[in-house]
């Protein structure tokens, strides 16, 4: 089984493979982001954290008027937004570095297809609410995540640039 993988990667080769896997990726993380904020806004889950953080901190929501409350929730969007972006960010540098074949970089691209695949199937049965688009889209990035996976693995003395070790 790994053989017939192995000529399948060697076959579209292993630098276009790369390439194509991080074109890949930040379109799946792009698309990820959309479909997060998407849920958060659906859920309204800003201005769910915000009156639970009043409740915990044992405050009456009537404390406060609505604009502040508003207020809140916006900050807590902007913050949602940035974590996301960056998220993004975080993973441009190791595709870029992944790109450049450091060995760290790809580390981190084969750890991410793996957990990737696994969100992708948990949400396939719990989609938030976000209807049968979310779910399909979950159910198409499974085989995606597992095939990068596995090519990532699988091509791995050909992507990258083992550093050889010194004598002493």
């Amino acid at each position: 089984m790994k053989e017939k993988l192995l000529n399948h990667f060697m076959r579209i080769g292993p630098r276009r493979f790369v390439v194509g896997t991080v074109i890949l990726l930040v379109i799946l993380d792009v698309l990820n982001s959309i479909y997060l904020k998407l849920s958060w806004v659906k859920n309204d889950l800003s201005h769910k954290i915000v009156l639970l953080i009043i409740d915990r901190m044992k405050l009456q929501i009537g404390d406060f008027d609505q604009a502040t409350i508003m207020e809140i929730s916006g900050l807590t969007n902007k913050s949602f937004d940035f974590f996301l972006l960056l998220i993004l960010v975080n993973n441009l540098f190791f595709y870029f570095f992944y790109l450049r074949k450091k060995l760290w970089a790809q580390a981190y691209v084969l750890f991410y297809a793996l957990t990737a695949s696994i969100f992708s199937a948990t949400m396939i049965f719990d989609g938030y609410g976000m209807g049968l688009g979310w779910t399909i889209f979950n159910i198409l990035t499974v085989p995606l995540y597992l095939y990068i996976y596995w090519g990532v693995k699988l091509l791995k003395s050909e992507t990258t640039l083992v550093p050889e070790k010194k004598g002493r």
